[in-house]
């Protein structure tokens, strides 16, 4: 089992989550396109509003386990104790039962509060939808992390990338026949519920199964805190992650208000997957593994490095983000859709800039301080909501737009400073600087090239986002952001893709040596 965290079984797993992700974040879009120019502002937004919030019940329902089985699965395999990780597995499963049938409870309680503005349909209908699918992707979650904790992740490369083709010819169909809301809202219900059954399958078929006795004591006396204190970080962030503005903007704002910044948030979300899903999913199996075997030297390696490949990825997705919003808000969905370039633009500008957040949060979470995490969330849930209350009854779309970049922003500057000052582990921080150094030269002649065209039609947005990419790219090299280290990876990762030794060796004269 431990060839599954080798260094080029987690290369083939990043460039395979790489891959799906790309799959899905295309079917994706072209999906949300279907549905967004067949339902029109209004009807969208309340798709949009489902979509939200059976995304909300799956991160209560979950609350934590996931992570917490992702980490224990994966340090008991890197200590070679199989028995071990199929008892965690056990426990993580029946708590995972209970939390399904609380969360649905409570659901249906406060139904009256939840419903989607301007809602003329029949209740249960909502009500049924958003719950089952919430319960099928609450339980896929948890067994796709129970494989990632065994190094399997081709198990939701496989899945999402097939059930997302799926969903984009149902969408495709649907549209053709000019289908209402509640024809969309049952496709994502048919969807939803085929992904635990696939994910399934392919658990049995990789013979990754729950073990017959309980988890040692000394070991369930470090899962139950981990679990406590994650299960408190998840809990408190999934209020604050737009989640206080999606609900205000239902309330206060309207349907059409939901569909642009559930519109800006989808693009800019799937903007980040695309560069970094790869670095994001091998990250945590990657460092709990290592911790696991008693290599803090070598997660302090790894934890560094990922801090300087987030944060090189972030800067790239800010400028194609900021240059390209224009022309894929008008080329996908009309017009009709303009009011969210600009939520789009400031998302992926936050986003960008604190890619690496998710590198110090999977530190603080392997190395045992959850409660750091805890304290992350709950200052994320205050800000948020602080921000939100404050600026979404006044100011509406735009006030949901600055309130997410304000709290974004507070919540990655708590963590940074929790990771120097707790952790102590060096940061490369004149690397980053270097980065930001490139961007920012990139930014200035890209923003000089588009002054020349007094009407930016959207192919000159596309030129642009182009011309920034490849100055960036040439500014990394100029202010030497590579090193010797990053040479000899690529070297490694030659033997099997040829064109990375290729590259190794052109990088060669730009290089620092460490």
């Amino acid at each position: 089992m431990s060839n599954q965290f080798g260094a080029k079984a987690m290369f083939r797993s990043a460039l395979l989550s790489t891959g799906s992700t790309y799959v899905v974040y295309a079917a994706g879009l072209v999906t949300s396109m279907l549905i967004a120019r067949g339902l029109g502002p209004a009807d969208y937004g309340r798709y949009a509003y489902l979509v939200w919030l059976s995304g909300m019940l799956v991160l209560l329902m979950n609350h934590g386990l996931t992570t917490s089985a992702i980490r224990f699965v994966s340090e008991s395999l890197g200590r070679d104790s199989r028995v071990d990780a199929q008892a965690v597995h056990r426990w993580f499963q029946k708590r995972q039962g209970w939390s399904l049938a609380v969360v649905g409870a409570i659901f249906l309680a406060a139904l009256p509060v939840l419903r989607p503005a301007g809602w003329e349909g029949h209740l249960a209908l909502f009500a049924g939808v958003a719950l089952l699918a919430s319960f099928s992707k609450a339980w896929y979650l948890f067994s796709i992390s129970v494989a990632k904790g065994y190094g399997r992740f081709g198990i939701e490369a496989g899945s999402v990338s097939l059930l997302a083709l799926v969903n984009l010819a149902g969408a495709g169909v649907l549209a053709l026949m000019g289908a209402p809301l509640s024809g969309y809202m049952l496709l994502f219900l048919f969807v939803s519920i085929a992904h635990p059954m696939m994910a399934a399958r392919q658990l049995r078929q990789a013979e990754i199964r729950k073990g017959g006795r309980e988890v040692e004591p000394g070991l369930l006396e470090r899962v139950r805190p981990h679990l406590m204190w994650t299960m408190i970080s998840t809990l408190v962030a999934a209020f604050s992650n737009k989640a206080v503005e999606t609900y205000l903007l239902n309330r206060l704002a309207g349907a059409e208000a939901v569909g642009f910044f559930t519109i800006a948030a989808t693009l800019a979300r799937g903007g980040v997957e695309l560069l970094s899903s790869g670095l994001t999913t091998v990250l945590m199996p990657m460092l709990a593994n290592a911790y696991g075997a008693g290599g803090q030297e070598r997660v302090n390696r790894i934890g560094s490095d990922s801090v300087r490949y987030f944060h090189f990825l972030g800067l790239l997705l800010t400028g194609i983000g900021f240059y390209w919003a224009t022309p894929v808000i008008e080329l996908t969905y009309g017009e009709r859709y303009a009011p969210a370039t600009f939520a789009l633009q400031m998302m992926v500008i936050v986003r960008g800039l604190t890619l690496s957040y998710a590198a110090f949060g999977a530190l603080l979470t392997v190395t045992d301080n959850q409660r750091l995490r805890a304290a992350e969330s709950g200052f994320a849930i205050v800000v948020s909501a602080g921000m939100a209350l404050w600026l979404v009854p006044t100011h509406g779309l735009q006030g949901a737009i600055y309130a997410h970049m304000l709290s974004t922003t507070a919540v990655f500057l708590f963590t940074f400073a929790c990771v120097r000052v707790v952790l102590k582990m060096p940061l490369p921080l004149g690397d980053l600087l270097r980065m930001s150094a490139s961007a920012l030269c990139a930014f200035a002649l890209s923003m000089g090239a588009l002054a020349l065209t007094e009407h930016p039609t959207p192919m000159h947005h596309l030129l642009v986002g182009v011309l920034y990419v490849l100055t960036y790219l040439a500014g990394t090299l100029v202010f030497k952001v590579w090193n010797q280290h990053d040479l000899a990876m690529l070297g490694q990762l030659g033997q099997r893709v040829p064109a990375f030794k290729r590259l190794a060796f052109l990088l060669v004269p730009w290089a620092r040596h460490v």
